[in-house]
C-alpha cells in the first residue's frame, strides 16, 4: 500500500513539475505594445514595405493587432495594404517563435491571409520572417511569401 502511494505521489509530482515548461506567456501580459520594421513580400513581384503595428490589449497568450499599417519601403509597396484581422499568439512550449495571423492585399489585388510561425528573439524583441507563406483569400488566388524582414516590438518578451 505504501509503495502504491509512493508511485502515485511520484507521478503526480512529475506532472506538476512538467506543466510550467509548456505555459509560455507574453510579458507584459496586459496593456499594449507597438513596433515597426521592414519586410519583403513576394507574389507576382517582390516589394519591400515598412510595417507598423500596435498590439492591444495584451493577454498572457494572445493579442489582437487592431492598429497596423503598411507603407512604402519601395515604390511598388504603395499598392499593398493590410488585409483581415491581425493578431499575435505565443507558441506553446517555445520562447523562440511567435504565431502571427496577418494578411495583405497585394500589388496584383490578390489578397492572402493566414497564420505563420516566425522566429522570435527575446533579447531584441524581434520577429524575423524567412520565406513564410500566406495562403490566398480567394479560390484560385496565389500564395504570398514573406521572403525576409523583421518587426521589432520593444518591451515584448515571451516567458
Amino acid at each position: 500500500m505504501i509503495k502504491m502511494l509512493s508511485i502515485a505521489a511520484a507521478a503526480l509530482a512529475s506532472v506538476a513539475v512538467a506543466s510550467p515548461s509548456f505555459a509560455q506567456s507574453f510579458s507584459p501580459s496586459s496593456g499594449s505594445v507597438s513596433g515597426s520594421g521592414s519586410v519583403t513580400l513576394s507574389q507576382t513581384i517582390s516589394v519591400t514595405c515598412n510595417v507598423s503595428i500596435t498590439a492591444s490589449p495584451l493577454s498572457a497568450t494572445s493579442a489582437p493587432i487592431p492598429t497596423r499599417s503598411i507603407s512604402p519601403g519601395g515604390i511598388a509597396c504603395l499598392a499593398v495594404a493590410p488585409s483581415g484581422a491581425w493578431s499575435a499568439a505565443v507558441v506553446p512550449g517555445s520562447t523562440t517563435s511567435i504565431a502571427l495571423t496577418i494578411g495583405a492585399n497585394t500589388v496584383a489585388n490578390d489578397p492572402c491571409y493566414g497564420t505563420v510561425v516566425v522566429a522570435w528573439n527575446n533579447a531584441t524583441s524581434t520577429a524575423t520572417f524567412n520565406n513564410n507563406v500566406l495562403p490566398p483569400v480567394n479560390a484560385g488566388g496565389r500564395n504570398c511569401t514573406i521572403v525576409s524582414g523583421s518587426i521589432r516590438i520593444p518591451g515584448l518578451q515571451i516567458l
